[in-house]
């Protein structure tokens, strides 16, 4: 298991050909490497939702770039796939009284699964899951 706080952007795209690509190549021109996505669209606009370790800063370029976005700590935790993963990872966080506000994530072809976790209290929610012992 690893667990870690990375920085989550969520930035607003107008929903167009092109649009992800263009944005994306600001993270190749800023050396940012993106370790999850997500993509919520809407009519003509777009939530993405950028997660990058959290030494890598791209807001300045962000802002530089005309996009607006919202930088938000979140918990990246890698852990062995199974089945009933996401329940549990709700169940420890609820029974502590913690909020997830956005989840995601994807299982990887090693065994390993990646979600990206933002809740209301990130101090209280890394001490649930790392005291747990459900992810090992």
């Amino acid at each position: 298991m690893s667990i870690s706080v990375i920085k989550q952007y969520s930035v607003f795209l107008i929903n167009e050909p092109g649009a992800l690509k263009n944005f994306a190549e600001l993270f190749v021109r800023e050396n940012v490497n993106i370790i999850a996505i997500s993509q919520d669209v809407r009519y003509d606009a777009a939530v993405v939702r950028i997660a990058v370790k959290y030494d890598e800063e791209i807001s300045h370029a962000l802002t530089k770039a005309g996009f607006t976005s919202v930088k938000t700590d979140a918990i990246c935790l890698d852990v062995q796939d199974r089945p009933g993963l996401a329940r549990d990872i709700g169940a420890v966080l609820f029974r502590q009284g913690i909020n997830i506000t956005t989840i995601y994530g994807s299982a990887m072809e090693d065994g390993m699964s990646r979600w990206v976790i933002v809740v209301n209290d990130i101090t209280k929610a890394l001490n649930a899951l790392e005291s747990s012992g459900e992810f090992n």
